[in-house]
Order: structure tokens, then sequence, then C-alpha cells
């Protein structure tokens, strides 16, 4: 009796076609394909197939979210990677202690060590990409002559972001840019780090009137990039061609209340608030006359979305996923998610207490040996 013959192989390219139809929130399934043969594990960890899946997907995925949490044995102010999605960083021990998490862009987490301090140089800033299992912690900065800020907030981009826009998918591991803004009397500065050459710029100043920052209210749209003040009435903008800073005020009706900033689908600034039981969407939009102005877009009821119980305090914005389209909000009853899309409400956090702030982390994950696993084990990861 003659054996017979082994099936045909896939031609790679069907295989490809496959693969990129897997959902970009699920990479654990990635893994397990590179998993099946050398060859499906070269298509699948090579830079090309990464590019292919951008450009069918569009936006990477929403993976998790970094925040501070109170864990089950009662520690307080952990930092810690909380998945939304079959992703996994590498290191089950990636807790960073005494960091705080400020903001994340195409996979960069930038945080900040404890405590808070006013002056640039005793602070100490780490970018944190949680795909590649790759920190750095960057180089005091410089800031003379003195008096030094007494407010201040920072943001981490790709470069390529800061020039002439990203597309997600040539950014991955490349070099990246830190924007710090602080401010002293009525005086604002600004200084740049660069990845290529490990140091900042010279400070630039601009005559902006005092501003005290929130740390975790930062948005990049329409090529720059804005912070919120603790007033609540205004917003600082850095211009990312230029650097210089202005402001922007914001519509009364968001005056003095917590907001998250986002960039809408079309590029625009925008900004999602609550009242009451309500969440309430703008967006800058532009005049017959050519100014640009505020104007309510939407309003979402959450008395439909959410749990009664979640509903007896004012819930708190906690922060937002651009390009996903999804709120966390902080409330008396739990932490949940809502896409703004689906209005699909997902409560995260699991046995943990968040914090009320929350930095999402989006990003592609394709598999590449030894970076990363997706919760089963050591394994192949972006």
């Amino acid at each position: 009796m003659t054996t017979p013959p082994p099936p045909p192989a896939i031609p790679g390219e069907l295989v490809e076609e496959a693969l990129l139809r897997v959902p970009p929130d699920d990479p654990a399934s990635l893994v397990r394909a590179s998993l099946v043969c050398k060859d499906w594990c070269r298509l699948i960890s090579a830079p090309g197939f990464r590019r292919r899946l951008s450009e069918r997907h569009g936006a990477p995925p929403l993976l998790g979210f970094v925040g501070s949490v109170t864990d089950t044995d009662g520690r307080l102010g952990i930092t810690r990677f909380l998945p939304t999605s079959s992703f996994r960083p590498r290191r089950a021990e990636a807790d960073l202690f005494g960091w705080v998490a400020i903001h994340s862009c195409h996979g960069r987490v930038l945080l900040f060590r404890r405590p808070w301090c006013a002056n640039p140089r005793e602070n100490r800033l780490l970018v944190w990409d949680p795909v590649a299992d790759e920190r750095r912690e960057l180089p005091r900065m410089s800031w003379r002559p003195e008096p030094v800020p007494e407010s201040w907030n920072a943001a981490v981009l790709c470069s390529a972001s800061a020039a002439a826009g990203c597309n997600y998918s040539d950014c991955h591991r490349g070099p990246f840019l830190v924007i710090f803004v602080g401010t002293l009397g009525s005086t604002t500065a600004t200084s740049v780090y660069s990845s290529d050459a490990n140091a900042w710029s010279e400070r630039t100043s601009a005559r902006v009137s005092f501003i005290q920052y929130h740390i975790e209210a930062t948005a990049i749209a329409e090529n720059a990039l804005y912070f919120n003040t603790i007033t609540g009435t205004r917003l600082v903008k850095c211009d990312l061609s230029t650097r210089e800073v202005s402001w922007i005020n914001l519509p009364t009706e968001a005056s003095k209340r917590d907001i998250v900033l986002m960039a809408m689908e079309d590029g625009r600034l925008g900004f999602a608030m609550v009242k009451e039981d309500n969440l309430y969407i703008w967006s800058r939009e532009v005049g017959l006359d050519g100014e640009k102005r505020w104007a309510q877009s939407r309003i979402i009821e959450l008395n439909k979305l959410l749990p009664a119980d979640a509903l007896y305090v004012e819930p708190h914005l906690a922060g937002y996923a651009n390009g996903a389209g999804v709120v966390f909000l902080w409330t008396c009853g739990g932490f949940f998610s809502v896409d703004l899309n689906s209005l699909r409400v997902e409560e995260r956090g699991g046995s943990y207490r968040l914090g009320k702030s929350v930095v999402p982390v989006m990003s592609f994950c394709t598999p590449a040996l030894g970076a990363a696993s997706t919760g089963e084990g050591s394994g192949p990861g972006a």
C-alpha cells in the first residue's frame, strides 16, 4: 500500500490574506498562527505584514490602558497595564512602581516619577512601549535660566506625527519626541526631547498668562498638541510645526467641568463632558465667516447604558482612546468603557480599584520572536 503524497502547501499570498482578516485586537491569534511553521512565522513577523495590517484596518486597536490601581492586597498607587484585548505585556511583573502615566500615543506611554515636582531638572520622565517591552528613562532637563515653572505637562508622539502626519504603520519602534510645556507667571516655555539625539532642545518662551495644567487631559488634533487647564475655562495649544504656544477658550457649558480631549474622526479637536446622566460631545466647527467655534454635536444618555447604581453620583470621565472612539468612566458603581460608535458598555478593572484617570494604549501587535506574550505563556510578540 503506497503512502499518499502530502497535500500541496497553501500559497503564501492566500495565507497572508487569511491572517490579515484576524481582528487586530486579538494578537494572540496571530501568535498562535506564527507557531504553525517557520514560513508562517516569517510572513507574520515581516514589517510588510504589519504595514498591510494597518492599511486594511486603519487606526490601531485598543490593547488596554495604564492606570493607578489598588490591588487585592491593599497596596496603593501601583501603575499597571490592564488589558482590553488578548494582548499582555511579556513580563507579568510589568507594574511600574512609583511611576504615573500621563499620556500615550502610537503605542508608547509617557510616565513621570513620583513625587511630582515643579522643577523640570528634578522630574524624571520615562517612555515605555508595552508591546516591545522597551523602556527609556529620559535625561534630566536643563532649565536655565531660573525661575523654573510652577506648572507643567508633557506628551509623547512619534516624529512623523510632528512632521507630516503618521499612518500608524511605519512609526513602530521608530524615533519619537516628548514635548514639555511649563508655565511661570505670564510666560509659557516649551522644550522638546528627541530620541534620535537623546537630548532636550533649548527652551522657547511665549507670553501666555499663568496656566496650571490638568496632568491627564491632553490631545493631538489639527497638527497641534492641546492641554486642559485646572481653571477648566480654556485650553493651551502648542503648534507641532512652529512650537508656538497660544490658548483657546472652552464653551461656558464646559466651564470648571472635568473633560477629556479628543481628536474627532475628521481630525478636528473635540472634547467630551458629563453633566448629570448625560455624556456630551463637542467639536470645533468652522463657521460661514471662517472662524472656528465650539458646537455640541452629540448627547448620549448614560442612564440607558450604565447600571442604575453607577449613577447615584455624577460619573467622572477618566480617559479617551483616540481612534477607537472609547471613553472611560469612573462611577460609584464601577469603572466602565463606553464605545461611542456601538454604545457597547463593558466593566473594566476586574478586582482592582482604579484611580480616576487612565491612559489608553493603542497599537498594532504582530509577532516578532521574544518580544511579548499574550497571556498564554511566553512567545512571539511585536
